[in-house]
C-alpha cells in the first residue's frame, strides 16, 4: 500500500503517510524522526517535515527490506528479500551509527522475526516462507554466517508461518503465526509456553507497549474477515491463555 502509519494505541486513532516505496520495517530513533526500510535502502522521516530522506542505499536490485530489530548498543539488525519473493538471496545486515551495510548471513528466502537477547547475547531471526518454516539464534557476537545458526523453533510443528516477533523482559521469545491465527510464546530453551488465539487468521508481528511493557500490541495482514482493512489487537490477558481483541484502522 506504499504508507506509513502511526497509531494511538489507547483509541485507534491513525495518522497516515505515503511513501515512495514498499515498507518493510520502522523503528524510532533517539530524535523525533524514524528509520524506514524500504526497496532501496534506508530512509529518515521526519513527521513533522513530511519528507523522506534515503541515508544508507541498498545497492541490490530487485530486493526490499523486510524486518529489523534493534540491540542495546543501538545497532539495527534488518533483513532484505526478493521483491517477488522467489529467490532464496535474502541477506541480514547489521548497521551501526555509521549507517554502513555490514552482511552477516544470507540465504533467506521471507526473513522475518527479528529480536535481539542483549542479557543472552542473543540474535533470533526466521524465516517464514512455506518452504523454510523455521526460527533460528545465534551469538550475536559471533563472526556468524548461516551454518552457524541454531533451530530455535520448527514451525512445521505448529499451526502458521512464523513472522514478525519481538521479546518480553524476561526474555521469552513472542512470535506471529501467520495464517494460524495465533501469537505462540517461547522460553529462551525454545519450550512454547503458551499460544495465544488472535480474531485474525494472519497476524504479523506484536510489540510490548507501556510504562512497564506489560502490555502487547499485534499487527495482522487482510484476511477473509479483515479484507481490505488493517488492523491492530491488544492483549486482553498476559498470562497463558491470553487473547488478542482486535480493532478496525480502516
Amino acid at each position: 500500500g506504499r504508507r506509513l502509519l502511526r497509531t494511538v494505541v489507547s483509541d485507534g486513532s491513525t495518522t497516515s503517510w505515503d511513501t515512495p516505496e514498499v515498507v518493510g520495517f520502522v523503528v524510532t530513533t533517539s530524535r523525533d524522526d524514524m528509520l524506514v526500510g524500504m526497496e532501496t535502502g534506508l530512509f529518515l522521516f521526519d513527521p513533522s517535515k513530511e519528507k523522506f530522506r534515503k541515508c544508507a542505499p541498498l545497492d541490490e536490485p530487485d530486493m526490499r527490506f523486510n524486518d529489523a530489530a534493534v540491540d542495546a548498543q543501538g545497532r539495527l539488525w534488518a533483513g532484505t528479500m526478493d521483491i517477488e519473493n522467489q529467490q532464496s538471496n535474502g541477506v541480514l545486515f547489521v548497521i551501526g551509527p555509521d549507517l554502513v551495510l555490514h552482511p552477516v548471513a544470507n540465504g533467506f528466502r521471507t526473513i522475518n522475526g527479528l529480536a535481539v537477547d542483549d542479557q543472552r547475547r542473543r540474535l533470533y531471526v526466521s524465516d517464514s516462507h512455506p518452504s523454510v518454516q523455521k526460527v533460528w539464534s545465534v551469538d550475536v557476537l559471533a563472526a556468524v554466517q548461516l551454518a552457524q545458526f541454531s533451530v530455535f523453533a520448527d514451525f512445521n510443528l505448529h499451526s502458521g508461518r512464523p513472522d514478525g516477533a519481538c521479546l518480553d523482559t524476561k526474555g521469552n521469545y513472542w512470535i506471529a503465526a501467520v495464517d494460524g491465527g495465533s501469537v505462540l510464546q517461547f522460553s529462551p530453551n525454545g519450550a512454547l509456553l503458551a499460544s495465544h488465539k488472535t480474531e485474525m487468521a494472519a497476524p504479523t508481528k506484536p510489540m510490548f507497549f507501556g510504562p512497564s511493557l506489560d502490555q502487547i500490541c499485534l499487527t495482522s495482514k487482510s484476511d477473509a474477515e479483515w479484507a481490505g482493512c488493517l488492523s491492530l489487537a491488544t492483549l486482553l490477558k498476559g498470562q497463558s491463555g491470553g487473547t488478542f481483541q482486535a480493532f478496525n484502522l480502516g
